[in-house]
C-alpha cells in the first residue's frame, strides 16, 4: 500500500462505509478507572499490581464474551477509583458500580456472581446511563484525534455521565460513543451528534443514522435490527424483542424480533458481501482491505 499519511476513520467516511453490523460483541462490560497513561495493550502495560492483572485476565477467559475497558475522566486526583460491571442484556440490562480506595479491592469481589446476574458483591446498580468514548491514541490515532474532541463535548452537555474509554473496537468509525447498559454502538460522531445521541438515550430511542448495533447480539443479528428499525419506524430501544436468528446459507441469514406493543413478528433476510472499496482497516494497516457490508434481501411482517 503506497498511501500518503492518513486517518482511516477519514477514508471510512469518504467510502461511506456502512456501520450497521459493526459493533464489538460481549454480554458483560468490566470497566476500570484508570486515571494514567494507556499503553496500547491497556492491561498489559499498565502498572496495576501484578495479582490484579492475573485476576482480571483469568476472568476474561471465565466468563462468556466479556470485555474489559479501562476509563477515566479529566477530573481532579480522587481517594477513590471506579470500577462499573456492565450486564448487557436484551431485557433488564443494568449497570453495578464500586468505589474502591486501592486496585487490590478488585480481588475479593466476586466478579463472576456479579456478571451472573446472582448478587451485586457490596456494589450499587446505577441509575443513570453511562456514555463512553473511545480516546486510545496510543492504539490508533483517529480515537484521539476524533475521540478526544466528542469527550470533551459530551463532558460539557453531561459532565459526570460521559468517559474516556480504552479501544473498543472498529478504530475506523471513530469517534466511536457507546451507550451503557444497552451497549448501544455509534460510529463518526460528532459533538452534535453526540449532544444528540444522548438526548435520545435518555428518552430510550435510538439514531439509526450512527448505529453500529447492539453488543448483545451478533453481527448478523445486528444488521437485522438495524434494517427492520428503519423499515418498520420502530427507533424505541425497548420496541422489539429479538426472537431468532436462522443462518440460511454461508452468508445469509434470516432473523425475526417481536414488537413488544403489537405482538407482531418483524422478519428481515440479509446478506453479507464484501465491499467494493477497499480501504486499511486501522490507521497502523499496511495492506488495504475489503470489509463486510450487510444488505437487506426481504423484509415481512407476520401478525
Amino acid at each position: 500500500m503506497s498511501r500518503l499519511p492518513f486517518y482511516c476513520s477519514e477514508l471510512s467516511r469518504e467510502v461511506a462505509e456502512k456501520s450497521y453490523g459493526t459493533a464489538s460483541v460481549g454480554d458483560v462490560w468490566l470497566l476500570v478507572e484508570y486515571p494514567y497513561a494507556w499503553g496500547a495493550r491497556v492491561l498489559q502495560d499498565s502498572a496495576l499490581p501484578a495479582a490484579v492483572k492475573a485476576r482480571l485476565s483469568k476472568i476474561l477467559t471465565a466468563i462468556p464474551r466479556v470485555k474489559l475497558l479501562f476509563i477515566k475522566q479529566d477530573r481532579p486526583p480522587q481517594d477513590f477509583f471506579t470500577f462499573f460491571i456492565v450486564r448487557c442484556r436484551e431485557s433488564g440490562p443494568d449497570v453495578v458500580k464500586f468505589q474502591l480506595e486501592i486496585f487490590e479491592r478488585l480481588l475479593s469481589i466476586d466478579i463472576a456472581s456479579v456478571a451472573a446476574g446472582n448478587s451485586l458483591a457490596g456494589g450499587t446498580v446505577a441509575d443513570r446511563p453511562l456514555l463512553l468514548v473511545c480516546t486510545h491514541g496510543k492504539r490508533d490515532k483517529c480515537c484521539a484525534k476524533f475521540g478526544y474532541p466528542l469527550y470533551k463535548s459530551l463532558r460539557d452537555h453531561t459532565a459526570e455521565l460521559v468517559w474516556q474509554s480504552s479501544h473498543v473496537g472498529g478504530d475506523r468509525f471513530a469517534a466511536n460513543l457507546i451507550c451503557f447498559p444497552h451497549g448501544l454502538f455509534f460510529a463518526h460522531v460528532t459533538g452534535q451528534d453526540g449532544k444528540f445521541i444522548s438526548h435520545e438515550y435518555e428518552r430510550r430511542r435510538l439514531v439509526l443514522e450512527k448505529y453500529r448495533g447492539r453488543a448483545c447480539y451478533t453481527h448478523p443479528v445486528q444488521a437485522a435490527e438495524y434494517f427492520i428499525r428503519k423499515e418498520s419506524g420502530l427507533i424505541g430501544i425497548d420496541d422489539l424483542r429479538h426472537l431468532g436468528c436462522q443462518r440460511l446459507g454461508e452468508e445469509t441469514w434470516k432473523a425475526s424480533f417481536i414488537a413488544q406493543a403489537s405482538g407482531t413478528v418483524h422478519e428481515a433476510q440479509i446478506t453479507s458481501r464484501l465491499s467494493v472499496f477497499q480501504n486499511p482497516m486501522t490507521c497502523h494497516s499496511t495492506e488495504e482491505k475489503r470489509v463486510t457490508q450487510y444488505i437487506l434481501d426481504s423484509y415481512r411482517t407476520i401478525s
